[in-house]
């Protein structure tokens, strides 16, 4: 009594309700896929999945994606539909793994499978959704990026359950409606998920006959409650629809039993042969052999020591990648260092990139090396200070590379000759002009040069002072020829035009240069005409002192008579 009062509460809710939908279903396994025909964007069609206890279907390999493509083929469905892969806003492509940085709505590890159509498109701004495409004329089957806002026409969802029942047996003739707990009706199912209520309808019956898929059983699997089969029919009629044997025992229904070295089918009306698989006991496939069963793995998976379980093989200890590999359940994934992309078959090996072909990588030179680049400087230029790739201009003038004045330029310098004087056809200094009517064709005029190498001298050349009577020669005083002691000296300018304001400062520091020298030898000259006159001062007064008169040099006698007159 308690078990038919959960099955008319189970059938108010399930089929009272009405929250059902039409929808292809494909069971296996421990999973069911449903499409849904509906208009919704990424995020709509994934709430709808989740709303009934699944996800939007991933695709993580080839077994799901030949399901996939079973259901798409029985809906006879041409058009895309979403799927459970995504790219979030903010999150950038990766164009080396193979999911390219898009990640699984359902969540677990990204796996080595994936059916790109086409490279999806680089973005780290928006998000990103993907469609699987069916098989058509233009192409097979395969995985399209798209918006995620647009609606698309349909979606793909993934259940997963604990277990399946078979199809509900019938032992007589009758049709069977399967409500399963996602929110899907189907007339027809080849597994049925745990907690799927089915309605049989049985020809000439009173009523609807309902089961329920419950469990688990002794030896893990599911079935139906009651266990059928539903729309009974006497032995005697077509032997109760069982294939070998049909018992009957009173108060109770016809059932069907096999004869020795059979089981009962899923049907609960047919025979087997024994099927030591029936039901699974291997993690993953199961192979019937006399005496017993083989369990086997699926490509990259071992099988355990207990011969029964599957253990995940690491694929990176035989070294697959060039870089670095990076272990998946059940695969690998190839990752290459920064500065490289993949390429080859699977995207084991990696190249270098080149980054110098982005444009504005470097402000000046850019030198490509293997897995980065560096950024360089013209000539003249240098990095700036404190690892920054931008290039500053160098102010060679801070070195005195020239004998006078010298104008920085960018990634250069000048160095300036005087108005009067021409630059050397050697670059090694300046010479006089010559005068008016003397001078031979094809000179230059200019009274300047640009060099980015500074030159041996850049002033004119200059004698010592004029030869001053009396005084020895005096040297190291600058006069330049043609030009007079403190006269004014015009500012040296290039040919043309005018200095720049950012050259204002060289012809007062040439005229500065040309009035010290001035003063100094003016200062000397003052120096030695005073010299001079103190030199002939003592001279002078050293032959006055000598000047004397002529009696100096007698001694006078007194005066005595003469001897003639005392006698």
């Amino acid at each position: 009594m308690a078990v038919a009062r959960l099955l008319v509460l189970l059938v108010l809710l399930a089929w009272g309700s009405g929250g059902e939908e039409e929808a292809e279903v494909v069971c296996a396994d421990t999973a069911c896929y449903t499409l849904h025909r509906a208009e919704l964007g990424w995020s709509a069609a994934q709430e709808r999945c989740r709303h009934n206890g699944g996800n939007l279907a991933p695709v993580r390999g080839p077994a799901e994606a030949a399901r996939l493509r079973e259901l798409l083929e029985a809906a006879g469905w041409p058009g895309p539909a979403w799927i459970g892969l995504s790219l979030p806003r903010g999150r950038c492509v990766q164009p080396q793994e193979p999911l390219r940085g898009f990640s699984w709505a359902a969540g677990g590890e990204p796996g080595n499978y994936s059916a790109w159509l086409s490279q999806p498109a680089v973005t780290c701004l928006s998000a990103r959704c993907v469609s699987l495409t069916p098989a058509g004329p233009s192409g097979p089957p395969g995985w399209a990026d798209r918006p995620c806002r647009p609606p698309l026409p349909a979606f793909l969802c993934k259940f997963s359950f604990q277990g399946m029942c078979g199809p509900l047996p019938l032992a007589g003739p009758g049709r069977v409606r399967y409500a399963t707990p996602f929110g899907v009706r189907s007339p027809r199912l080849a597994a049925a998920p745990f907690g799927t209520l089915a309605e049989a309808d049985c020809e000439g019956g009173a009523g609807p006959t309902f089961a329920l898929c419950k469990g688990p059983l002794e030896g893990g699997g599911f079935s139906w409650h009651p266990p059928g089969p539903l729309c009974p029919a006497a032995c005697a009629h077509r032997n109760g629809g069982c294939q070998h044997r049909c018992l009957e025992e009173p108060g109770e229904p016809p059932r069907c039993a096999c004869h020795p070295g059979y089981t009962l089918g899923p049907d609960m009306a047919s025979c087997l042969p024994e099927d030591a698989c029936q039901p699974n006991p291997c993690q993953g496939s199961c192979q019937t052999r006399p005496g017993g069963f083989e369990c086997g793995c699926e490509a990259g998976y071992a099988l355990a020591p207990d011969g029964r379980h599957c253990l995940d093989v690491d694929e990176c200890l035989d070294g697959p990648c060039q870089h670095e590999c990076r272990n998946t359940a059940g695969s690998f994934v190839c990752l290459c260092q920064p500065g490289y992309q993949p390429t080859g078959p699977g995207g084991h090996h990696c190249r270098d990139e080149d980054e110098c072909a982005r444009p504005g990588v470097c402000p000046q030179i850019c030198l490509n090396v293997p897995g980065s680049f560096h950024c360089a400087c013209r000539p003249g230029y240098q990095r700036q200070p404190g690892g920054g790739d931008a290039c500053l201009d160098v102010d060679e003038c801070l070195r005195d590379p020239c004998p006078g004045p010298c104008r920085n330029q960018p990634g250069g310098f000048e160095c300036l000759c005087l108005p009067g004087f021409l630059p050397e056809e050697d670059g090694q200094g300046c010479r006089a002009a010559p005068t008016p009517g003397e001078e031979p064709a094809g000179t230059p005029n200019s009274t300047l040069w640009t060099t980015g190498i500074p030159p041996t001298t850049g002033i004119p050349r200059t004698t010592g002072a004029p030869r001053t009577t009396g005084a020895p020669r005096t040297t190291g005083i600058p006069q330049t020829l043609g030009i007079p002691v403190g006269a004014t000296l015009p500012a040296p300018t290039a040919v043309g035009s005018a200095p720049g304001l950012e050259h204002s400062t060289d012809g007062p520091r040439l005229l500065l240069y040309y009035i010290l020298g001035s003063l100094v030898a003016i200062l000397l000259l003052l120096a030695f005409a005073l010299a001079l006159l103190a030199c002939r001062r003592r001279a002078a007064k050293r032959e006055k002192r000598q000047a004397k008169s002529a009696a100096d040099n007698y001694c006078w006698v007194p005066e005595q008579p003469e001897s003639g007159e005392h006698r």
